[in-house]
């Protein structure tokens, strides 16, 4: 999808090298804000006086506080992605998993943004490219699984790679909105994702790959244990307290 624009309403000329610095700074800050507070705290004039940019000058750079806390959230999350190092092989069923778990284990850490991101995606306020942004970040990555499973002639035949990749997007959000409004306490988060994810895999895929993922299910259900992989290497770009 085309990337989120900071401003759709001006021009790609409205981009002196003040206008990036400001930009750079309020991005920096919200970045910051939300890692503190999340968005309950998060106020544009409280940014601005942070940032030391004048309220006009945010709205002419931003468009909106929504637009602002996306982008901030889909770098914070690009951030992670980039300089993380899984071991398993991202084509695999074991691949997926890892870093399913792997990026949720991380919301422990960041719950604020975790927080942020799903309020923002069940906002129905929410203009339809920032809801995409979010999406995104989720849905990409299943996406292109999807679409390499069914030229292995792994995915069911009335299955679309897209739309099941856009269901799972749906399916994982809900189940980290619930863990924010604490209906899922710490300790079943994970595992409630871990089965819903399978179950829809089972459903939409066949042959090796289903058989697999029944097999991780039934190995949950009979040692109440998550499946290990070899730990991700990376490091944090900016440090955890500004995710």
């Amino acid at each position: 999808m085309p990337a989120l624009v900071a401003n759709p309403n001006k021009s790609l000329s409205y981009s002196s090298e003040h206008i990036i610095d400001r930009r750079r700074r309020l991005l920096t800050e919200a970045r910051r804000m939300i890692a503190e507070g999340g968005l309950e705290s998060f106020s544009i004039r409280k940014l601005c006086q942070r940032a030391d940019v004048a309220q006009r000058t945010f709205y002419n750079a931003y468009e909106s506080k929504d637009r602002l806390i996306a982008l901030a959230i889909r770098e914070a999350f690009d951030d992670f992605q980039k300089f993380i190092s899984y071991r398993t092989d991202p084509s695999t069923l074991e691949g997926v998993v890892d870093r399913t778990l792997s990026t949720n284990r991380r919301n422990f850490k960041v719950r604020n943004y975790t927080k942020a991101i799903v309020s923002i995606y069940f906002s129905p306020n929410t203009s339809n490219d920032i809801w995409k942004t979010i999406q995104d970040m989720t849905q990409t990555g299943w996406t292109d699984w999807f679409n390499l499973l069914q030229a292995r002639g792994q995915f069911k035949d009335w299955a679309n790679p897209a739309r099941v990749a856009n269901e799972m997007a749906n399916l994982q959000y809900s189940i980290v909105g619930d863990w924010c409004l604490g209906r899922i306490d710490d300790d079943e988060y994970l595992p409630a994702l871990f089965i819903a994810t399978l179950t829809l895999l089972i459903g939409a895929t066949r042959g090796e790959v289903a058989e697999q993922a029944e097999g991780m299910l039934q190995a949950y259900h009979e040692t109440g244990k998550l499946p290990e992989f070899p730990k991700p290497a990376g490091r944090a770009v900016r440090g955890e307290e500004d995710a």
